[in-house]
């Protein structure tokens, strides 16, 4: 069973965000006022509890059975543990509604969710670098820029040679 999270992260801090609330949940579990819902709705918010509820109805968990819940947690934490990660440099701050189509994409073009490990880099100027698995590929609009003001600005100008 693949389990879809892009809903509820996109990045590397939010999974451990969400990872933090889902072991205090954990914690809660056999209380004996647990009540999912409630608990859901003080660690996320009214939308990802939304969200996850929906998670639990897709992934056929019987919301008011505490051992299939705890075992669905479990899950979804080592899913997280295990997700790749992939540093993703930009010129600026991305919004959410960025975060999500780069996921987006990823789960589009690769099958697999990733996380990102957005870092920001005001040089770049503009696009993106991106360093995974060692590598790192420039995409960003600083090396064409870079180029350009050298051979405008630094290469020394020669003056034409004329001949008497």
């Amino acid at each position: 069973m693949e389990i879809d999270l892009s809903d509820l992260f996109n990045t590397k801090s939010q999974s451990v965000d969400f990872a933090s609330r889902l072991n205090s949940i954990l914690k809660q579990i056999f209380e004996k006022e647990f009540n999912p819902e409630k608990v859901l709705m003080e660690q996320f918010g009214i939308e990802k509890k939304d969200r996850f509820m929906t998670l639990l109805r897709d992934n056929n968990i019987n919301a008011t059975s505490r051992l299939d819940i705890k075992s669905f947690i479990e899950k979804i934490l080592e899913k997280i543990n295990t997700m790749p990660v992939m540093e993703l440099v930009l010129a600026f701050k991305p919004t959410d509604k960025t975060l999500q189509s780069l996921s987006s994409w990823f789960i589009l073009n690769t099958k697999k969710q990733v996380l990102l490990d957005i870092k920001i880099d005001k040089n770049l100027i503009g696009g993106a670098a991106i360093l995974s698995n060692g590598k790192y590929l420039d995409f960003s609009v600083k090396p064409n820029f870079d180029k350009i003001f050298d051979d405008t600005f630094v290469k020394p100008f020669v003056p034409a040679v004329t001949k008497n």
